[in-house]
């Protein structure tokens, strides 16, 4: 027996229409699942990128420590400064065990886990780090940070072998001023060895955390211009059936509006002459907050953000017939925004010439996208820019003073003690500090000025201006100030100063780790000082002010 497809079921629907709006929604469930799934994969690579950003701040500020450390130990042979140096040791100790288990063909996932857990990356990171380094270890960035890497952990056996030494010569009292003098100029020269591989490594890692957000980003968008697509091809079908329901059921217009009630996205029919709404089905009046019984007060002009839009998507709607996949900004009648991808064509509807319009709520994916570009270059916990941002901020900044012969200053912030904050009050509270010293630190300087922080209790301020040193040491000697007051977290009072170190270009440094370097430097001496004070770096070497 031969059955029509447009033969009506119990229910009164053509049977073969009801096939079609079941598959179509299926089609759709599928794609935005999909599309779910790889936005929260997308959301998982940038977050273990995040991380190994930070795994580098700890394992850079732990590697100053050892030197530090080990420095003190050679001049005064203080037996706590050598037992500083080896507990700074265990967090390059531990990232390299992971990296070398991840290395093997068959490696020891819990061992490598243990390593990065040595290395002070936050336990909730570790699943990301070991699963992007295991599927992106030939991604020419990431093959590169990890060179850096390896060559810095054969300093950190220089640096090993040295402290050896060292000790041994104090246990046997053969270290004189001469031995003394030839370890601190090894030391330097490991430090100076390892500082720019530091540098080199973040660098490699910010590359790699740029390209990957944009091929997410591109990703994202076909992803979204597949289902777009598919929801334009599927809407021309519904179309198709629907003059075939007219022809079949002589030009019904109930049967028509019955269709697109089914239809998967808000369709509206709208009045080519006056722009006035002629239909919407119950998905578009939910869309934009109307009633049917109010539908005819409002005109499709009333909804666009931006009035150059509709004039536009005008245009081109008589000039072609119709568009697609338009991506245009419109409002509800509450006054929300939500952006939309529109396709629209003309029709003849209740005998008037008009344009049919699906909408595509794509709101959620453009907020999705512009929280993935935050996300990766603002610090998580204090949302201030991180080491990434501040970088590629620095290199633009040192561009554009080159090409005008301007200047520029960074200030190198390290809180005094924070360590002890974490270790008696816990990591909870060292995360409450942290984030009142980044406020604490903002309110110090102007609205163009840069504040970052780079990871751990490093923060970091680009002044780009020609502001006199004087004014540079004013905004430091602001910022000493602003720290001393005590900080409410929770029931405890808690008092942190900190330790500044300045470098000018281009008095201190042409080049981005030169004047890091040396900014870096001058904080440790402000340290040796007696922290609580700022220093001043010059090519001449450390000063109390710029030269």
């Amino acid at each position: 027996m031969n059955i029509d497809p447009l033969q009506p079921d119990a229910l009164g629907a053509p049977k073969g229409r009801r096939r079609g709006l079941i598959l179509i929604v299926w089609v759709f469930v599928a794609i935005v699942v999909l599309l779910f799934l790889f936005a929260n994969y997308s959301l998982g690579l940038m977050s273990a990128a995040r991380a190994y950003v930070g795994g580098e701040g700890l394992w850079s500020k732990a590697q100053k420590e050892a030197v530090y450390a080990l420095s003190r130990y050679t001049s005064d042979r203080d037996p706590r400064d050598y037992e500083a140096f080896q507990r700074a040791l265990l967090v390059s100790l531990g990232d390299r065990q992971a990296r070398l288990e991840l290395e093997k063909p068959n490696p020891d996932l819990a061992l490598a886990a243990q390593g990065f857990l040595q290395g002070r990356n936050h336990p909730d990171d570790i699943d990301g780090m070991i699963s992007l380094f295991r599927t992106f270890r030939r991604v020419a960035e990431i093959d590169r940070a990890i060179g850096f890497w390896t060559e810095a952990d054969r300093h950190i056996d220089r640096l090993i072998v040295l402290g050896d030494m060292v000790h041994a010569a104090v246990r046997e009292g053969t270290l004189d001023e001469d031995a003394q003098r030839g370890y601190l100029a090894q030391l330097h020269d490991i430090n100076l060895r390892l500082s720019p591989l530091e540098d080199q490594f973040s660098y490699s890692l910010g590359e790699a955390s740029r390209k990957t957000k944009a091929v997410l980003t591109v990703l994202m968008f076909f992803g979204a211009l597949v289902l777009l697509s598919a929801a334009f091809a599927f809407s021309r079908r519904l179309l198709r059936q629907s003059e075939a329901l007219h022809n079949a059921l002589r030009e019904s217009e109930i049967q028509m509006r019955g269709l697109m009630q089914f239809a998967p996205l808000p369709i509206l029919i709208v009045n080519a002459q006056d722009e006035s709404i002629v239909y919407a089905n119950d998905r578009a009046m939910m869309q934009f907050g109307v009633t049917s019984s109010a539908l005819p007060r409002h005109k499709a002009a009333h909804f666009y953000v931006r009035s150059q839009d509709r004039l536009k998507m005008l245009e081109t709607l008589q000039g072609q017939g119709d568009v697609r996949d338009w991506e245009v900004e419109l409002h509800d009648t509450a006054g929300r925004t939500f952006w939309a991808l529109l396709s629209s064509r003309r029709i003849s509807f209740a005998g008037q010439d008009c344009w049919m319009t699906a909408l595509n709520n794509i709101d959620g994916r453009k907020r999705a996208q512009d929280e993935l570009r935050h996300r990766a270059f603002h610090d998580e916990l204090t949302g201030l820019p991180n080491r990434a941002m501040f970088m590629d901020a620095l290199a633009r900044t040192l561009h554009r003073a080159e090409r005008r012969q301007g200047v520029f200053s960074v200030l190198f912030i390290d809180l005094d003690a924070f360590k002890e904050v974490n270790d008696n009050l816990g990591h909870g509270m060292g995360d409450m500090l942290l984030r009142d010293v980044a406020t604490r630190i903002r309110r110090c300087v102007r609205e163009g000025d840069l504040v970052a922080r780079l990871g751990g209790d490093e923060f970091v301020v680009l002044i780009e201006s020609d502001a006199r040193p004087e004014e540079i040491a004013a905004v430091a000697q602001k910022i000493l100030q602003a720290l001393q007051p005590p900080h409410q977290l929770g029931g405890h009072l808690v008092r942190v100063t900190s330790s500044i170190g300045i470098s000018r270009y281009p008095d201190d440094g042409t080049e981005i780790n030169e004047l890091l370097r040396n900014a870096d430097a001058a904080m440790y001496k402000a340290k040796d000082q007696g922290r609580n004070n700022f220093q001043v770096s010059t090519r001449a070497g450390l000063g109390d002010e710029f030269g």
